[in-house]
C-alpha cells in the first residue's frame, strides 16, 4: 500500500491586496520601520518589520494578521532565518509573539485597531501595543497612546502632554520614548539624548558629514599648499642671499 505524499501547507506572504489606505500610511509605517531598523541592526536577535504576515494558528493559513510595524527580541538565529526564508512571521516556529507592535490611525483601519486587534494582541501576549494618529486624533481620538500588557490586559501608559501639544511616553519594550509632535512620530533615545534618524535621514546625515570632512581636507591642501610655498619662497630667498654674498664676496676678492 501507498503511503499518499503530506501536502505541505503555504502560509502566503501577501493576499494581492494593496495596502489599505496607501497612499497616506505607507510614508508613515515605512519611516517608523526603517527609523527603528537603523536602531535596531546592531541588536542580535532582534527583527523590525511592517505590513508581514503573522500567522499564530499552525496548520491554518487563514488566520493572520498583519501590523503596521512589529519589533522582535531576543529572538534565535533559527527563528530569524525562519521569518526571513519564508518572508512571513510564524509564531510557533519563532517561539513567540513580537514584544512591540505599532498600529497607525487610517480610516479603513482604525474600528479594528481599537477593538478586535487590541484584543487578540493582549491574548497572543504582545507586551506593547501603541497606535499612532498623524492626523491628532480624527481615528483614535488621540494623538498617540501606548499600553503595556499586565496579568492578561492592557493598561494604558502615563502619556505626557507638553507645553507645545507634543505627545510622549516611555517604552520599555523598547528602551525609547515616542513622541508625537505636530503630526510627525518620534523616536527619542534616553541614553544616548538623541532623536533616532531613518534610512533618508541618516543618508542625510551621512553626505553632510562627508560633504564636512570633504571641504576640512580641502582647507588643509590649501593651508599646506601655502605651507610650502612659503617654505620654497624662503628657501629660493636664502638661496639668491647665499648667491649674493658669495658675489660680493668673490669682488672683494676673499
Amino acid at each position: 500500500m501507498t503511503t499518499p505524499a503530506t501536502t505541505s501547507i503555504v502560509y502566503p506572504d501577501s493576499d494581492g491586496m494593496p495596502l489599505p489606505d496607501g497612499e497616506y500610511q505607507s510614508p508613515l509605517f515605512s519611516a517608523a520601520v526603517s527609523t527603528l531598523r537603523l536602531f535596531f541592526r546592531d541588536v542580535p536577535g532582534s527583527r523590525v518589520n511592517g505590513d508581514t504576515f503573522i500567522y499564530y494558528v499552525e496548520g491554518n493559513p487563514r488566520i493572520f494578521f498583519s501590523p503596521d510595524c512589529y519589533v522582535a527580541t531576543n529572538l534565535s538565529e533559527e527563528s530569524i532565518e525562519s521569518i526571513v526564508r519564508r518572508n512571513v512571521y510564524l509564531t510557533w516556529e519563532v517561539g513567540k509573539a513580537p514584544d512591540f507592535i505599532l498600529e497607525i490611525g487610517s480610516p479603513s483601519t482604525a474600528q479594528n485597531d481599537l477593538g478586535s486587534k487590541r484584543d487578540l494582541y493582549a491574548e497572543l501576549g504582545i507586551r506593547e501595543y501603541w497606535k499612532y494618529d498623524g492626523t491628532g486624533g480624527d481615528f483614535y481620538g488621540e494623538p498617540l497612546v501606548g499600553e503595556r500588557l499586565v496579568d492578561g490586559e492592557y493598561q494604558r501608559l502615563e502619556m505626557r502632554v507638553e507645553a507645545g501639544g507634543s505627545v510622549w511616553s516611555h517604552s520599555d519594550a523598547l528602551n525609547l520614548d515616542l513622541w508625537w509632535i505636530d503630526g510627525e512620530l518620534r523616536f527619542w533615545n534616553p541614553v544616548t539624548e538623541q532623536w533616532l534618524l531613518n534610512h533618508e535621514q541618516e543618508h542625510l546625515r551621512a553626505e553632510e558629514e562627508r560633504i564636512g570632512r570633504m571641504a576640512a581636507e580641502s582647507r588643509a591642501d590649501q593651508e599646506q599648499a601655502r605651507a610650502d610655498e612659503e617654505q620654497a619662497r624662503a628657501e629660493r630667498a636664502e638661496s639668491r642671499l647665499a648667491e649674493m654674498e658669495a658675489e660680493l664676496q668673490r669682488l672683494r676678492g676673499e
